[in-house]
């Protein structure tokens, strides 16, 4: 049986997963209203991504027979002062959530739970995919820095994920 600890980190986690849907969701409107859309398609996939990674958590509290609480959520940052700036918000959003990730493993080994434990090692290896992602994002959009043409080369780029 899962601790109520860590019931209710992994509830807090499900709002934070739903707050980077929130988060992603907005970026993905300042995308399209600075006509960078394939941006806007990139933010809009993350932000069902992350209502996945939230519905995955409800779903294991459900398999375990835990509480699920259904979070109340804030509204998200929506300026931006350029593409560049997006998505280096989205690179420190993601470190964020890879150090709640490894508070919940941390959690779950401190308990002994093997089975959350083992949950979770699915997300532990998704947010070193995610940090990869925007990494690699703003790297290049670093290198193209104040060129439209590079820029607008790299969003075009984006709307194949």
């Amino acid at each position: 049986m899962i601790s109520k600890r860590l019931n209710e980190a992994i509830n807090d986690q499900i709002k934070a997963e739903f707050e980077s849907a929130s988060l992603y969701l907005s970026m993905a409107v300042w995308c399209a209203k600075n006509v960078f859309y394939g941006a806007e398609n990139f933010m809009i996939k993350q932000a069902q991504e992350e209502e996945e990674h939230a519905m995955k958590f409800v779903k294991f509290l459900l398999e375990v027979d835990a509480d699920v609480v259904i979070p109340e959520l804030g509204k998200p940052r929506a300026d931006f002062s350029s593409l560049l700036d997006v998505f280096e918000s989205g690179l420190e959003h993601e470190k964020l959530v890879t150090s709640r990730i490894n508070d919940l493993v941390k959690l779950s080994d401190e308990d002994g739970d093997y089975a959350t434990n083992d949950f979770l090692e699915w997300y532990v290896a998704e947010q070193v995919e995610e940090e990869k992602t925007f990494r690699d994002i703003v790297k290049k959009l670093s290198m193209v820095k104040g060129s439209p043409a590079g820029i607008l080369r790299i969003d075009d780029q984006l709307s194949n994920r």
